[in-house]
C-alpha cells in the first residue's frame, strides 16, 4: 500500500505530530510506502488566487498544484492529520483542498451532473480537539463528518474509510496518550486490509 499523510499543524512537537509519526512508523514497519506532506514545513500557499483560476481555466495547472496532485495520484490511502480549529480544518489545509482538488482534476461537470474523478482513493482522517467543554455534543461531530465525508471528499468520489476524533488531548495523561497511540496502530492495521 502507498500511504500519503497530509499534515496540518504549525506546532512541532505536538500531540497531533505524534499521531502523524505513529501513523508513518506503523505503515513503514509493515512494509508500506509512506510520504508525509507537512503543509507548514513545505510552506504550502493556501490561497487560490485569480491567477490560479485563470490558469486552470486554460487547463494549465500551476506547478505547486500539479506537484501535490502527483502525490494524490500516487497514493492508495490518504491520511489527513490535523487539529479541529473553529469547527473545521486549519486554513492551510482548507486552502490545500481548494487549490489541489480543483475542477478538471478531482471532479468535473456534465451539464448539472457532478462527475467525481478520484473514485479509487481511500481517505482516513485523524483529528485532535480542545478541552471537553468545547465539543460536548455528538451533533458537532456529525456536522463535521458531513462536511468532510460528503461535501469535500465524497464530492470528489473519495471513500472516507475512517474518521477518528481524539478528544480533550490537552487534558490527557501519559497513560491515555499511550492508549491513543495504540489505537492509532490498531486503526492502521484495519486500514491495511480495507
Amino acid at each position: 500500500m502507498r500511504a500519503l499523510i497530509i499534515y496540518a499543524n504549525y506546532k512541532e512537537p505536538s500531540f497531533t505530530s505524534s499521531i502523524r509519526d505513529v501513523l508513518a512508523d506503523t505503515f513503514h514497519q509493515n512494509g508500506h510506502e509512506v510520504v508525509i506532506r507537512d503543509l507548514y514545513e513545505i510552506k504550502f500557499n493556501p490561497v487560490l488566487s485569480k491567477k490560479d483560476l485563470e490558469s486552470i481555466a486554460n487547463e494549465v495547472f500551476p506547478i505547486d498544484i500539479m506537484n501535490e496532485q502527483k502525490f494524490i495520484q500516487w497514493a492508495d490511502l490518504i491520511c489527513f492529520v490535523y487539529p479541529v480549529w473553529w469547527s473545521g480544518m486549519p486554513a492551510i489545509l482548507k486552502g490545500y483542498i481548494e487549490r489541489v482538488f480543483v475542477m478538471g482534476y478531482a471532479f468535473e461537470f456534465k451539464g448539472n451532473e457532478v462527475i467525481p474523478l478520484l473514485k479509487n482513493k481511500k481517505v482516513a482522517i485523524f483529528n485532535t480537539t480542545s478541552p471537553k467543554n468545547i465539543y460536548q455534543s455528538e451533533e458537532s461531530f456529525k456536522a463535521l463528518n458531513i462536511i468532510t465525508k460528503d461535501c469535500i471528499f465524497g464530492f470528489c468520489g473519495m471513500n472516507v474509510v475512517e474518521h477518528k476524533y481524539f478528544k480533550s488531548i490537552i487534558d490527557a495523561t501519559e497513560k491515555e496518550k499511550d492508549e491513543i497511540f495504540s489505537e492509532v496502530k490498531s486503526i492502521v492495521g484495519k486500514l491495511m486490509v480495507k
